[in-house]
């Protein structure tokens, strides 16, 4: 399935020990992995990448190293993977691709019954879309309104939307942006 993302589950260092303190050696399914459903890729980098970078992605929000959710791109945040710097070259296809797994990855098991129901509600429930709509406290504030083109770019590419509609909303929306 193309739209498929493969996520390990990490434990950090003090709960290893924790773990390993507390259970002497039991530590199995520590480095199990397990695959979440995610939307389509191509749509999210071809089109909604560019809108999370432009108005999330800036150094000061998403485009932190310090920040669960991690936006790239060419005004923020650069990959470490490569050796581009802020306001240097264009995003890049590798930034776009972090991009779409650090979306994937901030509620997997809810994105996963975003996806298992297309066009459905539960978009409704994911908090990158609660937070965005001002529904849920975000540091940035409300960031879009519920159907204005910005949303309907987030939205649509989660709920599955044509790509065509998914793109027109993404452009629309970047033409009202500075």
């Amino acid at each position: 399935m193309s739209g498929t993302s493969k996520f390990v589950k990490v434990a950090s260092p003090l709960v290893l020990l924790v773990l390993g303190v507390a259970s002497s050696g039991c530590q199995d399914g520590l480095t199990e992995t397990r695959t979440f459903a995610c939307p389509p890729r191509a749509p999210f980098e071809a089109h909604v990448s560019e809108l999370m970078e432009r108005r999330c992605g800036t150094l000061d929000c998403h485009g932190s190293d310090f920040r669960p959710l991690r936006i790239y791109g060419e005004d923020g945040l650069r990959s470490p993977r490569e050796n581009n710097r802020t306001a240097g070259a264009p995003t890049t296809a590798t930034e776009r691709a972090d991009n779409y797994f650090s979306l994937c990855a901030v509620e997997p098991e809810q994105m996963e019954k975003v996806v298992s129901n297309p066009g459905g509600s539960a978009v409704n429930t994911l908090l990158l879309v609660r937070k965005a709509r001002g529904q849920e406290g975000h540091k940035g504030g409300k960031v879009f309104n519920p159907f204005d083109d910005a949303d309907r770019c987030v939205v649509g590419w989660l709920r599955g939307d044509t790509e065509k509609s998914v793109a027109e909303a993404c452009q629309a929306a970047l033409a009202k942006l500075p």
